[in-house]
């Protein structure tokens, strides 16, 4: 997935609640604030359901006014950077996610935003989008 635009990259961060010019790496490892959950929910996305996150573990870290774990951090850029993809490839919030909710054949089944549970997933996520982006099926 080397092949994403930058400009996503920086979305993703925005959405995270970074800066222009942060990477995302550095935002996960310094913790990302919990407002970037809203703003992921704004795209459709469950991120209890997706297991981005534990609803006692987010209910503690917003009555205390924590950010995300790093690990937690990893599985929000993932859901993110996969969402902002395939919204930019499909043209619409709606489009996309009915996309990324659909269970794929390439995927063994299952549906992106599943599949993005693990790293491998998340790499054939990607790709399925980029072959789309490219104009090939998927």
């Amino acid at each position: 997935m080397q092949a994403l635009d930058s400009d996503v990259e920086n979305e993703v961060t925005l959405l995270m609640g970074g800066r222009r010019g942060v990477q995302a790496d550095e935002l996960i490892r310094q913790g990302v604030p919990l407002v970037a959950l809203d703003r992921l929910a704004k795209h459709g996305v469950d991120v209890v359901g997706l297991g981005i996150i534990k609803p006692r573990t987010l209910s503690h870290r917003r009555s205390r006014g924590e950010t995300l774990s790093p690990a937690e951090g990893d599985r929000l850029y993932r859901a993110g950077r996969i969402i902002l993809l395939a919204e930019e490839v499909f043209g619409s919030q709606e489009k996309a996610s009915r996309w990324l909710q659909k269970p794929r054949k390439a995927l063994g089944g299952i549906s992106a935003l599943e599949a993005i549970a693990t790293t491998p997933g998340y790499i054939a996520a990607g790709q399925l989008l980029e072959q789309l982006r490219h104009g090939f099926a998927a």
